[in-house]
C-alpha cells in the first residue's frame, strides 16, 4: 500500500513538473514577444522570436542538462539570431535586447524565489507538523507551483519588461558602439552575477550533499532579493537616463538646423534688402541714363549709344540676378546656388516659379531648397569622386489641383536604402538614420498638409535621385510669372523622369 502510495504520487509529481515547464516556457515567449516586437518591423517576427525561443527552453528542460545558466545563454542567443535573420537592421540594439531580456529573466524569476521562499517554508513546516496527507501535499504544491511561482513570475517578469519598454522607449533606431556598451553593462552585470550565485550555489549543495545555502545564511533569500531588485533598478535608471540624453541630443540638433535656417534666412532677407536698394538706385539713375542714350542718338553716335546700352543691360541683369522665381527670397537663394554649382562645375536646369497666393511661406519654401539643393550638390560631389562624366542637378515646380509640388532630381547610381521606420532613405554622412534635411523638408510639407517622396528614376536617359515635395494649396492661384514671363506650369509637359 506504502509502494502504491509512492508511486501514485511520483506520477503526479510528474504532470505537474510537466505542465510548470511549459506553463514557463509560455511566460518566456509571451515576455519575448512584448519585448521585442517594438523593435521589429512585423508582429509576427516577435511571435516567431518567442516561439522559437519556447522551443529551445523546452528542448533543454527535456534533455539531461548540467548547465542550465548555458542554456538560458543559448536561448538569448537564438533571440539574436532570429531577430537579425527576419530584420538585418540596427543590429547592435538587436543584440543589446537580447543581453537585456536574458538578465530580466533571471531578475524575475529570482524575485519570485526570493520573495516566495520563506512563505513556502513555513507552510512545508506546518504540513509537516500536521502530518497532512498525500491529496494536502499534492494540492500545496499545485498551490506552490501555479498560484505562487508561475504566476509571480509573469507578473514580474512582464512588469520588468514593460517598465523597461518604457524607459528606453519603443524606437528602432542605430546604436553606436559606445552607446551598446553604454547600455549593456547593466544586463551584462546581472546576468553574471546570476551565473555566478546559481553556479557557487550549485556548487555548495553538491559538496555538502543537499543542503541549501539559506541553511548557512539565515537571510540569503532576502540579500539576494535586494540586490536582485538593485540589478534591476541600475539597468532601469540607465535606460531612462539614456533616453534623455537621446531625446535632449536630438533638441539640440533640430536647433542647430533651426539656428542655421535663421542665418541663411537673415541672409537671405540681407541679399533682398541690398537688391532692393540697388534697384532703388538704379530706378533713380534711369532717367539720367535714358537721357544720356537719347543726346547719344540725337548726336549720331550709335556705336557709342549701343556700348552704353550694353553696359546699361549688364547691369541690369547684375542686380536682378539671373534667376527670376517670382520671389525676391527664392530668387537669391537659387541664384547663390546656381553659382555653387558652376563653381563645382555641376549643370544646374532651373525651371523653379513660386505659387501666386499668400498660403505658402517663403520662410518655408527657402527651407525645402536649401536643404533640398544641399543634399543633391552632396551627393552629386561623392558621384563625381574619381569619375569625368558632368553631373546635373535639376529644380522645377508644377501643379497638380491643388497640390504645389517641388521636384529636384540629381545624378546618382548608387542605392538608396529607406529606413523602415521613417520611410526616408539613410543618410551617408553620419549613419544617424536619414538625416536632419529630409526630415526638416517633411516638417515643412506636413505643415501644409503634404509629403515628400523620394526615390531612384530614370531621367532623360540618366540614373537619378529624384525628391518630390507636395505642399496642399486651398485656393485655385497661378504660379509666379518672372520679369521674362516664364510660362506658367499649369501647361506644364509630361515628366521626363520614369521610376
Amino acid at each position: 500500500m506504502g509502494n502504491s502510495a509512492f508511486v501514485y504520487s511520483e506520477f503526479y509529481d510528474n504532470i505537474i513538473s510537466l505542465i510548470d515547464c511549459i506553463c514557463k516556457a509560455l511566460i518566456d515567449a509571451y515576455c519575448c514577444v512584448v519585448w521585442t516586437k517594438p523593435f521589429l518591423d512585423r508582429k509576427s517576427k516577435a511571435w516567431l522570436t518567442g516561439g522559437v525561443y519556447a522551443a529551445i527552453m523546452l528542448f533543454f528542460d527535456f534533455i539531461p542538462w548540467k548547465a542550465p545558466v548555458l542554456a538560458y545563454v543559448l536561448g538569448a542567443a537564438a533571440i539574436f539570431f532570429v531577430m537579425f535573420l527576419t530584420d538585418r537592421e540596427y543590429i547592435a540594439q538587436k543584440l543589446f535586447l537580447a543581453i537585456t531580456y536574458f538578465c530580466l529573466r533571471s531578475q524575475a524569476y529570482r524575485t519570485a524565489i526570493y520573495s516566495l521562499g520563506g512563505i513556502y517554508e513555513i507552510l512545508i513546516r506546518s504540513f509537516i507538523s500536521m502530518q497532512a496527507s498525500d491529496l494536502s501535499w499534492f494540492l500545496l504544491t499545485v498551490f506552490m507551483v501555479f498560484c505562487g511561482y508561475d504566476l509571480l513570475i509573469l507578473i514580474c517578469f512582464n512588469g520588468a519588461v514593460r517598465c523597461i519598454l518604457w524607459s528606453y522607449g519603443r524606437r528602432r533606431e542605430l546604436m553606436n558602439s559606445k552607446e551598446f556598451l553604454l547600455l549593456s553593462v547593466p544586463s551584462l552585470l546581472g546576468a553574471v552575477s546570476y551565473g555566478l550565485t546559481s553556479y557557487y550555489s550549485y556548487i555548495y549543495e553538491r559538496d555538502t550533499g543537499g543542503k541549501y545555502v539559506y541553511d548557512l545564511i539565515g537571510s540569503y533569500d532576502l540579500i539576494m532579493l535586494l540586490f536582485t531588485l538593485f540589478s534591476f533598478a541600475v539597468i532601469f535608471v540607465m535606460t531612462y537616463v539614456f533616453r534623455q540624453w537621446k531625446t535632449q541630443q536630438e533638441e539640440d540638433k533640430q536647433r542647430e538646423i533651426f539656428s542655421t535656417q535663421m542665418t541663411d534666412l537673415q541672409s537671405h532677407i540681407s541679399e533682398v534688402e541690398r537688391l532692393y536698394r540697388d534697384l532703388r538706385g538704379l530706378r533713380h539713375d534711369m532717367g539720367n541714363h535714358l537721357m544720356t542714350l537719347e543726346q547719344l542718338y540725337e548726336s549720331g553716335e550709335y556705336e557709342a549709344a549701343e556700348q552704353y546700352a550694353g553696359t546699361l543691360r549688364r547691369e541690369i541683369q547684375n542686380v536682378s540676378g539671373d534667376v527670376a522665381s517670382g520671389n525676391p527670397v527664392t530668387d537669391v537663394i537659387l541664384s547663390g546656388k546656381k553659382k555653387e554649382m558652376e563653381e563645382k562645375e555641376i549643370s544646374f536646369v532651373c525651371d523653379f516659379h513660386y505659387p501666386m497666393t499668400d498660403s505658402v511661406n517663403s520662410f518655408d519654401v527657402s527651407i525645402i531648397l536649401n536643404n533640398a539643393l544641399n543634399n543633391a550638390i552632396e551627393a552629386v560631389e561623392r558621384e563625381q569622386a574619381g569619375s569625368d562624366q558632368t553631373a546635373h542637378i535639376s529644380l522645377s515646380s508644377y501643379r497638380r489641383k491643388n497640390m504645389y509640388i517641388i521636384e529636384i532630381s540629381n545624378s546618382y547610381t548608387g542605392n538608396l536604402e529607406p529606413d523602415t521606420t521613417s520611410g526616408l532613405p539613410r543618410s551617408s554622412k553620419g549613419g544617424e538614420g536619414h538625416g536632419f534635411g529630409l526630415t526638416g523638408i517633411r516638417h515643412v510639407a506636413r505643415k501644409y498638409l503634404g509629403d515628400i517622396e523620394i526615390g531612384k528614376e530614370i531621367c532623360e536617359g540618366e540614373e537619378r535621385c529624384v525628391l518630390r515635395v507636395m505642399l496642399q494649396i486651398t485656393e485655385a492661384v497661378p504660379l509666379q510669372r518672372g520679369p521674362e514671363d516664364r510660362k506658367h506650369l499649369d501647361a506644364l509637359q509630361d515628366n521626363p523622369c520614369q521610376k
